[in-house]
């Protein structure tokens, strides 16, 4: 191997700009990955869930098929329907019905053409833990504030609601999220991705 005082004077300055570039093709890289990192190309959905962490419940490509007139439980009996409806904040079906977690929960489900708006029933009972013995709700269709109230107690209780035409219009789906700002968490260290505030145990639409 040559050593560096045995290059000639011409191969030097080519060594060292080669070196040079490598250097700087090096550096443009890292910026490039930093960038990347400091601002990603990434889904709406994603950014909020994993980035800014201005949600707890990460959407997903879940629609369920559903007819007005029918009740769906959403007990273990009822799991297989339910599940399709459920697009995240959501537990699995159990006995006494599904468990809500984070700050918010969402159900997706394709609708028939409507002529006019459709009313909701949901059953369902708040999670509680004393002194605490209630839970606020917040209820949007297709993001439209469409009812909000609060559950006392842990006895189940039916919330009944008006779906306006205004917000189906022209919709193939309902989009159905439901926020909870008294969640409760699971532990003092506990993330918020866990918190509790409802047991839905059944879901229903009628046509108006």
């Amino acid at each position: 191997m040559l050593r560096w005082s045995e290059l000639t004077e011409s191969t030097r300055p080519v060594i060292l700009g080669a070196g040079y570039a490598l250097a700087g093709a090096l550096a443009a890289a890292e910026i490039a990955i930093l960038a990347l990192a400091l601002s990603p190309n990434v889904s709406d959905d994603y950014r909020a869930y994993y980035i800014d962490k201005t949600t707890t419940c990460l959407n997903r490509d879940a629609v369920g098929r559903y007819t007005p007139g029918r009740t769906v439980s959403f007990r273990s009996d009822g799991a297989r329907e339910a599940t399709t409806m459920m697009v995240c904040g959501w537990s699995g079906p159990v006995a006494d019905g599904t468990h809500s977690l984070g700050e918010s929960s969402r159900l997706r489900l394709t609708l028939p053409p409507l002529r006019d708006g459709l009313r909701a029933t949901l059953e369902m009972a708040a999670v509680i833990r004393p002194p605490q013995t209630w839970q606020r709700i917040v209820v949007s269709a297709n993001g439209t504030e469409v009812y909000r109230g609060t559950l006392s107690g842990d006895v189940a209780t039916t919330v009944s609601f008006v779906i306006p035409h205004a917000v189906l219009a022209g919709k193939a789906t309902l989009d159905m999220a439901i926020e909870y700002p008294d969640g409760i968490p699971q532990s003092a260290d506990a993330s918020n991705i866990y918190n509790r505030a409802i047991k839905l145990r059944s879901f229903r639409l009628d046509t108006l």
